[in-house]
C-alpha cells in the first residue's frame, strides 16, 4: 500500500508516519474533468495531491476563472480540516489525478492519540496559513491603491475578481496569490 505514495510527497515524515497517514486516509482516483470539491458545498475534508494536476476554479458573474494549477505535493480544502465551512472555490483534475482524502474526523483522531503526526501536520497548516493570510493582505492593499482615488475625485470599480480571488485564497491555504488576471500597478519611478 505504500507504494500508492510517490517518492519525496512528504519530505520529513517517516516511514512510520506515512504508513500511518495512508492507513488513515482514502485514496481516490480523478480522471481528467473531474470536480474533486465543489465552490459552495460544505467541506470535511482536504486532498493531498499525490499524482496529476488539479486546478482551483473560482466562478464570478457566470465566469470561470482558474486561480491556480496545484501540483502532487499540493494540498487543497484545509479549511475543511479547522472547521466546516463552504468550499470558497472548486477543485478540478486537469489531469489523471490520485489524492489522499484528509477527513476533519482522521484529524481529529490521530491529534486525540498525540500522534506526532498530527502536531506536526497542524503545524504546516497553522504555517500555510499565516503565509495566506499575509499574501492576501498585500493583495488587498494593491486592490485597495488601484481603487481609491484621492479625495475628491470618484472611486473607480473594486476590482471583483480580486477581491473574490483574495476570498479563495484565503479559504484554500495552498492557491499562490499571484492572480495573473490583477498584476500589481506598474511602478513609475518620480524624478525630482
Amino acid at each position: 500500500m505504500r507504494a500508492a505514495l510517490p517518492r519525496g510527497l512528504l519530505p520529513g515524515y517517516s516511514s512510520a508516519e506515512l504508513d500511518q497517514l495512508l492507513a488513515a486516509t482514502r485514496t481516490r482516483h480523478f480522471p481528467a474533468g473531474t470536480w474533486l470539491s465543489r465552490e459552495g458545498e460544505p467541506g470535511s475534508s482536504c486532498f493531498l495531491i499525490a499524482t496529476g494536476t488539479v486546478d482551483v476554479v473560482k466562478h464570478l458573474d457566470g465566469e470561470e476563472h482558474v486561480l491556480a494549477s496545484l501540483r502532487p505535493g499540493n494540498l487543497v480544502g484545509q479549511t475543511a480540516l479547522v472547521e466546516g465551512t463552504l468550499r470558497s472555490a472548486s477543485v478540478r483534475a486537469t489531469s489523471a489525478t490520485t489524492a489522499l482524502e484528509i477527513t476533519r474526523k482522521t484529524l481529529q483522531h490521530f491529534v486525540q492519540q498525540g500522534s506526532p503526526f498530527a502536531q506536526r501536520f497542524q503545524e504546516q497548516l497553522a504555517i500555510a496559513g499565516i503565509r495566506q493570510l499575509r499574501a492576501a493582505a498585500d493583495q488587498l492593499a494593491l486592490v485597495l491603491a488601484r481603487t481609491v482615488r484621492p479625495s475628491g475625485r470618484r472611486p473607480v470599480a473594486v476590482d471583483r475578481l480580486a477581491l473574490a480571488f483574495i476570498q479563495a485564497a484565503t479559504g484554500e491555504w495552498d492557491v499562490p496569490l499571484s492572480l495573473g488576471a490583477c498584476p500589481p500597478p506598474s511602478a513609475k519611478k518620480r524624478t525630482s
